[in-house]
């Protein structure tokens, strides 16, 4: 059986001065995996993302302390998922170091673009690897 991907998008922000990671997916039908880029599906789990961040600011004082790195989409195994994410995300959580969280997510990911917003065109996908990260 073929390893079944996940896409989930991920937030780094902060809430009441506290670090908050967010995370929403979906299981990646095998026909699009690693083949091109899944514009639709990633724009679909972003989307529920940031709806559920604007939910919270009821909450308290939220915002995205860094602009080109707060927003990211990622391909990633079902297995990596259950087990390394959760590690990754305490780890930033408790030491805000943005660009580790980079590196070992490029290390799992099998793919991983950063979001950005331009006026006129929309959402922004950004790839990212080990090199652009150096």
């Amino acid at each position: 059986m073929v390893d079944q991907k996940y896409l989930i998008a991920i937030a780094l922000a902060e809430q009441n001065n506290q670090r908050i990671m967010p995370i929403g997916g979906k299981t990646i039908p095998i026909g699009i995996s690693g083949k091109t880029f899944p514009q639709n599906e990633s724009e679909k789990i972003i989307l529920d993302l940031l709806l559920r961040l604007f939910k919270r600011s009821s909450e308290g004082g939220l915002k995205i302390p860094e602009k080109d790195t707060g927003l990211f989409v990622a391909e990633i195994s079902i297995d990596d998922m259950q087990k390394n994410i959760p590690i990754i995300k305490a780890n930033w959580i408790n030491n805000g170091n943005t660009n580790q969280l980079l590196i070992r997510l490029t290390s799992i990911c099998s793919q991983l673009w950063s979001i950005n917003y331009k006026k006129y065109e929309g959402m922004v996908f950004t790839p990212l690897s080990k090199e652009s990260l150096s």
